[in-house]
């Protein structure tokens, strides 16, 4: 069995932008099951985003994943989107698919491209949204991805739900100081249990 999975995150706050995310949601949905690849679900999203956005300047990046039959690979898209955690027998690496452009930001351009990545049957992906690493921890200085990754190497033993909340609990503990964490934060693990 294939498996499908997509995170985004629209700019800006408030109740367009809620209602936005569902309709993209809902559209990305539809296109998965009609047989669209990635890159025309993206294309579809994008044009769903220009047609419904109240502001000219509201974009959303996105991360598709598409993992095929048997688990020892994944296929990533992004637009604009923030790299990802890949987790392997309690070691953490950042992987950086090469991002596109957001969706909404340069209509039309399209430059997103799909990367391989190799599994081993253990293996797990973490994607999460900007809001997790962008608390400050300074007056001038942000968690950012190294903080990021630092941090989750230090609870890279855990198992799955430990791990997302131990991380969400030291970017904000990390951002508490400053203002804490003021953008949207979502954290997503996707792991499997490899055939016997």
């Amino acid at each position: 069995m294939t498996v499908h999975v997509i995170l985004g995150d629209v700019s800006g706050h408030g109740p367009a932008e809620a209602a936005l995310a569902v309709h993209l949601r809902v559209a990305w949905r539809t296109a998965v099951l009609c047989g669209k690849t990635q890159l025309e679900r993206l294309r579809i999203l994008e044009k769903i985003l220009i047609d419904e956005r109240v502001d000219d300047d509201t974009y959303t990046t996105v991360v598709s994943l598409v993992f095929p039959p048997g688990g020892l690979s994944v296929k990533v898209v992004s637009a604009g989107h923030p790299g990802l955690l890949l987790r392997s027998d309690g070691e953490i690496r950042w992987i950086e698919p090469r991002a596109g452009i957001a969706l909404g930001l340069f209509p039309g351009c399209e430059d997103w491209t799909q990367t391989d990545v190799s599994l081993s049957p253990r293996d797990s992906v973490v994607l999460f949204t900007d809001g997790l690493f962008e608390g400050r921890t300074a007056p001038s200085k942000r968690l950012g991805e190294e903080g990021l990754l630092r941090l989750a190497m230090q609870h890279g033993h855990l198992p799955g739900q430990e791990f997302i909340d131990a991380l969400v609990r030291g970017a904000a503990s990390k951002a508490a100081p400053f203002g804490g964490l003021t953008d949207d934060v979502a954290v997503l693990h996707l792991g499997w249990n490899a055939a016997s």
